[in-house]
């Protein structure tokens, strides 16, 4: 599923946020133009509707795409996603994390440099290394099919490192607008070129490419404003490799410790998908991999919005000590938690019949999946954006940790329940017993450390 990376538009009080305009302001540039920036509840708003336009087209798009791949298909891009999106994780050493930290602009722009030069590194050596080693990690279709596509992997991780980057720097300056264009474009962009590929008889490659296609649309929607607003007076200075190693010391935590973190995130989110594939086959990891994905989709609409506004809102409240974040980060719960509670009602009592109609005879089995695994996505749904708390008052270490529990628990109990001869539900039924488990589990640990600090 995705960690996706969900709501109300109450997030922070009401006067707590206001609204401000475009000023002039003194900086380490000279005089700069700072982009007018939205409060909370218009910035939720406006990123909701971008990702409504977006991911709205990807689940309008699902009954199509259901049809124009089969389940095998599915099975590899999740697989193929998991790859990508571990490989970013280590592209970008995590800075898109420190970038809402930064104490200004050309701290910022160092910062954005580390990352960058991570990812022209990273994705080199990815190459390589799968080259190099796909002769022992090759061992059926699915991961045969990766092998195949195993080009495609190094641009796509490039393209997801630099869309995390440049993310981070419009929720640091709380553009929310543009944020929503990107949201919009990236939609667009991905069920596109799925689309189009699927039609054009380019399966399973259509599913992979459109990853990469999706947001290098959305890329291409900011480029034309640029990310920093121009000095009024004067030049930019340019990064220097001195500045850029100082940011580097200064957040040197991120790379060294929420990378693992998020490794370990990613890599519990994956690993399923591998080990249903080594057991059960390719069209029960096809019908799970469909099943997380189309879930995940409206849970991208809110809660990506939610979590890029509350840790653009949070950061500032950590930089400026007003002692606002605890709120910030219960009244998020409790909204998201009312939110989600009804779909995933609705879900638990239909899947089997819904997906049948919907998607084809062939996807009734993933119904059954979705019955079991909405209680998890609930758990998700409220957890995933507050978890950046933990990032927030710098606790990696116990975020790390979890992780490493959580890892464990997704690969072991479903790994046990099929030794023990349960059938594919049953498989699935553990995995969503463990996620729920896992998302609680970092509930806990935040209110342990708001308690804390």
């Amino acid at each position: 599923m995705s960690g996706a990376d969900r709501v109300t538009s109450d997030l922070p009080a009401a006067g707590a946020a206001p609204v401000r305009t475009a000023v002039t302001e003194p900086g380490v540039d000279g005089a700069r133009t700072v982009p007018r920036r939205t409060g909370a509840r218009r910035g939720v708003a406006e990123i909701v509707l971008g990702a409504v336009l977006g991911q709205g087209l990807l689940i309008a798009a699902a009954p199509v795409l259901a049809r124009l791949y089969s389940p095998a298909d599915f099975a590899l891009l999740q697989i193929f996603t998991g790859v990508v999106s571990i490989g970013a994780v280590l592209a970008g050493l995590r800075m898109d994390l420190a970038i809402p930290l930064a104490r200004d602009d050309a701290e910022t722009r160092a910062v954005l440099r580390a990352g960058l030069a991570g990812t022209v590194v990273v994705a080199v050596a990815i190459w390589l290394l799968g080259v190099a080693g796909a002769g022992l990690w090759a061992v059926n279709p699915t991961l045969a099919g990766l092998r195949a596509a195993w080009w495609l992997v190094p641009p796509t991780v490039a393209v997801i490192a630099v869309f995390q980057l440049v993310s981070a720097v419009l929720v640091r300056n709380q553009r929310y607008r543009d944020i929503a264009g990107r949201n919009a474009l990236q939609g667009v962009g991905t069920a596109g070129a799925q689309l189009g590929f699927g039609f054009a008889g380019l399966a399973p490659l259509g599913l992979l490419l459109g990853m990469g296609v999706g947001r290098a649309a959305g890329l291409a929607s900011i480029a034309r404003g640029g990310l920093f607003p121009a000095p009024v007076a004067g030049r930019r200075e340019p990064v220097t490799a001195g500045q850029v190693r100082a940011a580097v010391r200064r957040f040197r935590r991120f790379p060294l410790l929420t990378t693992w973190t998020a490794l370990l995130n990613n890599t519990g989110q994956y690993a399923p998908y591998v080990l249903f594939s080594l057991t059960y086959g390719q069209n029960p990891t096809g019908w799970l991999a469909f099943t997380t994905r189309l879930l995940a989709l409206p849970a991208t609409v809110v809660g990506q919005a939610v979590a890029q506004v509350f840790l653009g809102r949070g950061a500032s409240a950590r930089r400026d000590a007003t002692g606002e974040l605890p709120r910030l980060t219960w009244l998020a719960v409790r909204r998201l938690a009312l939110l989600g509670a009804g779909p995933a009602i609705v879900l638990s009592l239909v899947g089997p019949w819904a997906f049948g109609w919907v998607f084809g005879a062939q996807w009734e089995r993933a119904g059954a999946y979705a019955q079991l695994l909405a209680l998890a996505f609930l758990a998700q749904f409220v957890a995933s954006p507050v978890s950046n708390v933990l990032n927030l008052v710098e606790r990696q270490g116990l975020a790390l940790g979890w992780e490493a529990v959580r890892l464990v628990l997704v690969i072991g109990v479903p790994w046990l329940v099929w030794l023990l001869g349960g059938s594919d539900l049953a498989g699935v039924a553990a995995y969503a017993g463990v996620l729920v488990f896992s998302y609680g589990g970092v509930l806990a640990l935040v209110w342990w450390v708001m308690r804390r600090a």
